[in-house]
């Protein structure tokens, strides 16, 4: 194909572009970490729904207590989770079959307005008296969990599949990015705890970290257009396969076609992949299913300085341990690559021998319990914590690299939205997994 006159493309096209001072990497990980955000943040702000939704009739030092306890605040984190889980799961899917009929370009800038939008909202009933209005907030809030997720949704399904258009490791720069999303989350959370600032100036601080950071990743993908080598990738390997960069196909015949195409290609896709995708299914089911429901209920059994265990105990163990394990996984899996490419059945395998961290996590001190404690000492939940969040990242990553990398070149971002929806699903189950073992207790 000729693509000389086009100008969009860059002009030399003899060479490829160089990654000059690996300024796309560092964009692909910041848009990570910006498709994460919803979750991670509305999951550190607990506490300022906690109070938004408190009991107005006492103290402010007692509305945590479980008698005072509302039924709202006692409903927060159910409703939360399926309106977080469900949205995203389904939206994945969606995006993931609609990739050939709405173009990248659009879907990512559309995603990323949608979770700017949601946010500023948020910002605002920060500052807002609700106490008078407290279960129409209850809704608000769930309803622009929904949206904000169905953006996330659709930016992470979208980003892996652009990430499929480059070299394996940007793959891996979009998995560290959501990596650090979270080890930014905890680290915030500490250093509120630390200053002890109060829960509404903590709520618009996330909140507004939040908003800064989803408007820098769009200002992020938007640069990608003018640096040549992302330019590369997704305007002349994207043309040359067919890959829908820009807007919307206008012609019923021509969506027709394309969609038979890519029912087609989704089947051919999955006989591939199955094996990664199920693998990356596993390894984020174990970890949704230990983490953080059952993690941060595991107490400290130590004797030593009881306000500083109670304060932040959970904070550095469960959060910011396992978040920081998390990053390290994902940084090692661009550097040791094991299983190696083409070893499908040994990275399956290791996925399913992570189920034996929900055993070993729960018989740690989770409180309330009846079984009695099996490991009776704070090293083991740190030591466990540790690995599960290493595992999570390292397989987890491998299995996404991989994976596009098994396809054609012209099935590489359908692959890469595929895979996601496999992880998808994975979070999801676990989420709703780890429900069940808590009541196992």
């Amino acid at each position: 194909m000729d693509t000389s006159s086009d100008p969009l493309l860059p002009e030399t096209h003899g060479p490829i572009p160089k990654d000059r001072f690996h300024l796309v990497y560092m964009i692909f990980c910041l848009l990570g970490l910006g498709a994460l955000i919803p979750w991670n943040f509305f999951i550190t702000a607990n506490a300022y729904f906690k109070y938004k939704l408190r009991n107005t009739t006492v103290s402010e030092q007692q509305y945590l207590e479980p008698q005072y306890e509302t039924q709202l605040q006692t409903m927060f984190e159910g409703y939360l989770t399926v309106a977080s889980t469900v949205p995203n799961l389904a939206f994945n899917f969606i995006t993931a079959m609609l990739i050939s009929r709405i173009g990248l370009k659009v879907r990512m800038v559309t995603a990323l307005v949608l979770m700017i939008t949601i946010f500023l909202v948020t910002v605002i009933l920060v500052k807002m008296d609700t106490d008078t209005w407290q279960p129409t907030f209850f809704w608000i809030t769930m309803v622009s969990c929904v949206l904000i997720n169905i953006g996330s949704s659709i930016l992470s399904t979208s980003l892996f599949g652009l990430a499929s258009l480059f070299p394996g490791k940007y793959m891996q720069a979009v998995m560290s990015g959501q990596a650090l999303g979270g080890v930014f989350a905890a680290i915030s959370n500490l250093v509120t705890l630390s200053v002890g600032s109060g829960v509404i100036l903590s709520g618009l601080s996330y909140f507004l970290i939040a908003l800064f950071t989803i408007a820098v990743s769009l200002i992020g993908f938007a640069s990608l257009y003018c640096i040549d080598y992302s330019r590369y990738h997704i305007l002349e390997i994207g043309e040359t396969f067919n890959v829908q960069v820009n807007g919307v196909n206008g012609e019923d015949s021509i969506d027709t076609v394309n969609t038979q195409k890519g029912c087609f290609q989704t089947k051919l896709i999955l006989k591939r992949v199955w094996k990664e995708g199920l693998s990356v299914c596993i390894v984020f089911l174990v970890t949704l299913s230990c983490y953080p429901a059952i993690s941060s209920s595991i107490m400290s059994l130590s004797t030593g300085n009881t306000e500083w265990l109670e304060k932040y105990f959970t904070a550095l163990v469960c959060f910011l341990l396992m978040n920081c394990g998390d990053y390290a996984g994902r940084i090692i899996s661009g550097y040791l690559k094991w299983p190696k490419f083409g070893q499908s059945n040994m990275l399956l395998i290791l996925a399913l021998l992570r189920v034996a961290f929900i055993p070993l996590l729960m018989y740690c001190n989770v409180q309330p319990r009846s079984d009695p404690v099996v490991f009776n000492s704070d090293i083991y939940p740190v030591v466990f914590i540790l690995l599960l969040g290493l595992t999570n990242g390292h397989f987890g990553t491998l299995a996404m690299m991989y994976g596009p990398g098994k396809v054609m070149p012209d099935q590489a971002e359908r692959t890469g939205a595929i895979m996601s929806s496999f992880l998808t699903t994975g979070l999801v189950i676990g989420s709703l997994l780890a429900i069940l073992l808590m009541k196992a207790l």
